[in-house]
């Protein structure tokens, strides 16, 4: 759904929302009564769809919308004059005017009459006022056949643009990154710059126009670093190889469609690559199905925890290594392994020094790092082993021995092994360590777990598996359980409630969860107190003013939902504070590691340190998203 769609600021006495969508057929004639009330030009020139150049998002582009998105000139016209106009028609009627008109951010809302006839409903309008309307509508532009948001292409042209040292600027252009200079607002010298010099504003459209004008550019992996690692975030990893768009509504719903009907199937809907949630977090993710299904984690992983628990290696860089169909060795990384328009299945050092050549910056030194692990992998790979294994590297020089320990940081995290165990004797018997943890059939599948590797020994090369031994079971706080179990039982209705998917959408405020655990990741870099309180602030710089508006309407109508969003916080503290129990037992029998994952027959969660190794990892691949204090 495109930022600009969903209107749901006017509503009656029982909080339900008194506008409704709008048929494309109804659009045209709703406009021009609105231009007759107003004297504005609410429309403009059309564009090469027949589509008025000044109707912003998806109206006029979809069969409905769910409400009116108008631009607006700011220097022709205020936000605040519209505003009286309008009002002023209201009062003129008879009508109370804060049920027709409402002003938020640069947003002038009014009800408006379907085809100007109030016998036909209301649709919402927004009136959004813009200092550069050319630049602004191309932003805020959505192409209704893209399978990704509006929202998302700006991310990716963000992407491009900070590896060329620029950033994108919403309001004014495309801007110098260090001297916030503006060098362009014209959409089309804009990707020239961007994309190349034969490109225009139609290639930036969408985020599968950009992907098909970078197809051939040498540069393009560094360009594409930011946006992929926008997607692996937001969970929904990028998939350049697929032969269908991912998460449109039509080819969802159609598989989902031939699973239950034709399969006779259940339905379940999962991830294409499902992430590990943080233990704490499945409160935000599956409300109380996730609470329940967190304690179910925990007490299945104290029962067993040999057999439950893997060790999570901090290791730098990832690695993919391993056997093709007709049995070539390959090593790769993460990029090359998923690469489109060049070979990234490198199966000889050169190939990696030639695939590392079309990627900007000076990587020799990692040129270097794959050109002795490749002689070791291979040897250590059988002939007859066919896939991939993912992997992070650990060192590449025996760890120093200090204090009867030996001490490596190949990341954020710093281990300290002693010598004496039996981790120790082998790390110290060897030159390189490699932890390996996933497996992939081929390129483009899905993550497995790695099972019962065979691989080779060989001499100076050490592979550590996620799995520990001679772990002793952890365990629970039971009077911690029970004040969670009294919470959910007291208060899950209102949690299920507040994120409920339906009165969501309605509200056009989906990601709310989303936000939820976002919030929470801002605050890694200092503490928890006081957290539901800042959750508002984190909010209104967050998000637009109008989401901001709609969330805050959510939250205090009806009065569940400000229960329910009290509720989830807590749980969540609570859920923290039980995990941090369980990791600190587990830090104690083995110390040093970024974390651990549970993985029992109800599911999987990691146990990681966040004011720990999540808030150094952050700081230290991400130095421009730290705010101090935050």
């Amino acid at each position: 759904m495109n930022i600009l769609e969903g209107g749901n600021v006017f509503k009656g006495a029982e909080g339900v929302p008194v506008t409704k969508r709008i048929n494309q057929t109804d659009i045209k004639p709703t406009v021009v009564w609105l231009e007759q009330l107003t004297g504005l030009d609410l429309r403009g020139e059309a564009d090469s769809n027949g589509v008025p150049e000044k109707w912003l998002g998806s109206t006029g582009r979809k069969p409905d919308s769910g409400d009116l998105d108008i631009e607006i000139d700011a220097n022709t016209v205020s936000k605040d004059q519209l505003a009286t106009q309008l009002t002023q028609w209201a009062q003129s009627h008879g009508f109370e005017p804060k049920d027709w008109v409402r002003k938020s951010g640069s947003i002038v809302h009014f009800k408006t009459p379907i085809n100007g006839n109030v016998k036909n409903g209301y649709v919402q309008t927004d009136f959004t006022f813009l200092a550069k309307p050319a630049w602004s509508r191309f932003v805020l532009s959505a192409d209704p056949s893209s399978a990704y948001k509006g929202a998302t292409r700006n991310v990716l042209i963000n992407s491009i643009a900070k590896s060329m040292g620029y950033k994108l600027n919403q309001v004014d252009g495309i801007a110098d990154r260090a001297t916030n200079e503006l060098i362009s607002d014209d959409p089309d010298k804009v990707a020239q710059m961007l994309l190349n010099k034969k490109s225009t504003r139609k290639d930036l459209s969408s985020v599968e126009s950009i992907l098909n004008a970078l197809k051939n550019d040498r540069n393009r992996e560094a360009k594409l670093a930011d946006f992929k690692a926008h997607m692996e975030r937001e969970g929904t990893p990028l998939q350049e190889d697929s032969s269908e768009p991912l998460y449109t509504e039509v080819n969802f719903l159609a598989r989902l469609r031939d699973r239950i009907v034709n399969q006779g199937m259940q339905v379940i809907v999962e991830a294409a690559n499902p992430r590990i949630e943080h233990l704490e977090d499945l409160v935000f993710e599956k409300g109380t199905r996730g609470v329940k299904e967190a304690l179910a984690i925990a007490a299945e992983a104290a029962a067993d925890t040999a057999k439950t628990t893997t060790v999570k290696w901090d290791g730098k860089p990832a690695i993919i290594f391993g056997r093709t169909p007709t049995g070539e060795f390959v090593l790769t990384d993460k990029s090359g392994f998923t690469a489109k328009g060049y070979d990234g299945l490198a199966k000889s050092p050169e190939q990696i020094a030639h695939m590392m050549s079309l990627r900007s910056g000076d990587r020799t030194e990692l040129v270097n790092l794959y050109r002795k692990l490749f002689p070791l992998l291979e040897a250590a790979t059988p002939k007859n082993f066919r896939g991939y294994i993912n992997g992070d590297l650990l060192y590449m020089s025996t760890p120093k021995e200090v204090a009867g320990a030996y001490v490596f940081k190949p990341n954020f995290v710093e281990y300290k092994i002693p010598a004496a165990s039996a981790l120790g004797q082998r790390i110290g018997n060897s030159e390189v360590g490699v932890a390996i943890h996933t497996f992939y059939s081929e390129p483009g599948a899905n993550a497995e777990a790695l099972g019962n590797v065979n691989l080779r020994t060989v001499p100076g090369l050490l592979l550590i598996e996620p799995s520990v031994k001679d772990i002793q079971n952890v365990k629970l706080n039971n009077n911690l359980v029970k004040e969670i179990k009294q919470i959910t039982r007291e208060h899950g209705p209102a949690i299920d409630q507040l994120f409920n998917p339906a009165d969501l959408r309605a509200h056009g405020i989906t990601d709310l969860p989303q936000l939820c655990k976002s919030y929470i990741n801002s605050r890694i870099t200092s503490n928890f107190d006081n957290l539901l309180p800042g959750f508002g602030d984190y909010l209104q710089k967050k998000v637009t003013p109008r989401k901001f508006a709609n969330i805050v309407e959510y939250l205090q109508s009806p009065r569940s939902n400000s229960d329910g969003i009290v509720a989830a916080f807590t749980l969540f503290l609570k859920l923290h504070e039980l995990k941090t129990e369980m990791l600190h037992q587990l830090d104690l029998q083995q110390p040093g590691q970024e974390g651990w994952v549970l993985a029992t027959p109800t599911g999987r969660a990691k146990l990681v340190n966040r004011f720990g190794f999540s808030a150094g990892n952050r700081a230290l691949n991400n130095p421009d998203l730290i705010q101090p204090n935050s």
